[in-house]
């Protein structure tokens, strides 16, 4: 199953409910008084727009930016380039001597690594539970991207629509604490999809 198959429907089951979300959020932190509605919509309004846009940039950033901002690296970002090394000999599931069979004797680096890794996946991404596994970790990663556009744009944005730089930070501060939150997720969903492959392609070598 390609990996455009897997994201199949995740802007409009997981990434737009974020942005209405945050266009809501951003109407109540910026009430003074239930009654304001104006000042609801208002404030609403603008936070659905920024969503909105950030939404369409979301699609339009490149995966090695996506994957810096969930795994917080600069290089070897992804957890493939340490199948092997780290990943494989902590999952119980593995038996490292059949593994060792499968596996070049010398040393390989990170990204020989994540090459072997990718062959195994795309050998085994068509059985239900890798394709789900596959399939978490996209949708928790493009929310994660999602999440950091938005807190990061945010105060630029709204500075100017609100009363307070409280106001501005409640909103920022919460969207930043859910970014870390998904991001680890992200970053745990994509090492269980990393053992996952490796466990199939030992067990059934």
């Amino acid at each position: 199953m390609t990996a455009a198959l897997l994201k199949t429907g995740i802007n409009r089951k997981y990434l737009v409910p974020i942005v209405v979300a945050y266009a809501a959020a951003a109407g109540l932190v910026g009430l003074d008084r239930i009654t304001q509605i104006q000042t609801l919509l208002q404030h609403a309004s603008i936070a659905g727009v920024a969503g909105v846009v950030m939404l369409a940039l979301q699609d339009l950033f490149p995966r090695s930016l996506k994957e810096m901002l969930v795994f917080w690296r600069l290089r070897h970002r992804v957890p493939g380039c340490r199948a092997f090394t780290e990943i494989a000999p902590k999952d119980a599931r593995v038996d490292l001597t059949d593994l060792a069979v499968l596996i070049p004797t010398a040393p390989m680096t990170p990204t020989e690594q994540n090459a072997l890794w990718f062959k195994w996946l795309k050998a085994t991404e068509n059985d239900p539970a890798i394709a789900d596994n596959h399939r978490r970790f996209l949708i928790l990663r493009d929310c994660a991207v999602l999440l950091a556009l938005l807190a990061l744009v945010t105060p630029v944005l709204l500075i100017w629509t609100f009363d307070t730089q409280t106001q501005t930070l409640m909103l920022s501060g919460g969207l930043l604490v859910a970014y870390v939150v998904v991001a680890l997720s992200a970053r745990n969903a994509a090492v269980r999809l990393v053992g996952n492959v490796v466990a199939r392609k030992v067990a059934t070598a």
